[in-house]
């Protein structure tokens, strides 16, 4: 059974949408619901959070049926995530930058966030890697018109794995700098 983590904040916060006109048809929108609060853990303070979705209030218009999200809300931390963003992004500069391990991010954290090196080894890889591949797709663009220029030099390195990580392979475009992955 998993230890329960205690985090105790006086800080709550309800975001709502930025939005009062739909995009469809122009007249207001209502509130849809207020969302459970979700607690956040970020390096420098534990904050509960909600939302408030809005969606149109004509029930004929075509955007009736869909949500309009915070923004703000969605810029604290990932959904189904309990840690923000600059704690995803935190994990990912050392490790990649300063070439730490997970034990040595866990250690360097634990003193500002509740969480275990597990989750440090989860959020790198489920969370901080997905986003750097959102943020790669940005270069296609870029990529393209190398390819169009006589084509992509693509380089395959592999590096050794310590003391129990898994391998790592990265492919990069030679001619630009391009890690691709």
């Amino acid at each position: 059974m998993r230890t329960q983590r205690e985090l105790y904040t006086e800080k709550r916060t309800v975001y709502e949408c930025e939005r009062d006109e739909c995009p469809q048809c122009g007249k207001p929108l209502m509130t849809a619901y207020t969302s459970g609060w979700k607690t956040v853990q970020t390096m420098s303070e534990v904050i509960m959070i909600a939302e408030q979705p809005k969606r149109c209030k004509d029930m004929e218009c075509p955007g009736c049926a869909s949500l309009l999200r915070s923004v703000r809300w969605q810029q604290v931390a990932p959904r189904w995530c309990t840690y923000g963003y600059d704690v995803i992004t935190q994990i990912g500069w050392q490790r990649q930058n300063q070439r730490q391990t997970f034990s040595e991010i866990h250690y360097d954290l634990q003193a500002r966030v509740q969480i275990s090196e597990t989750q440090v080894r989860a959020i790198y890889t489920y969370r901080y890697l997905a986003l750097l591949a959102c943020h790669e797709r940005q270069q296609m663009k870029r990529l393209e018109a190398i390819a169009a220029q006589g084509g992509l030099w693509l380089s395959l390195d592999g590096l050794a794995p310590e003391g129990g990580e898994p391998q790592l392979w990265v492919v990069r475009e030679m001619r630009s700098g391009i890690t691709l992955r």
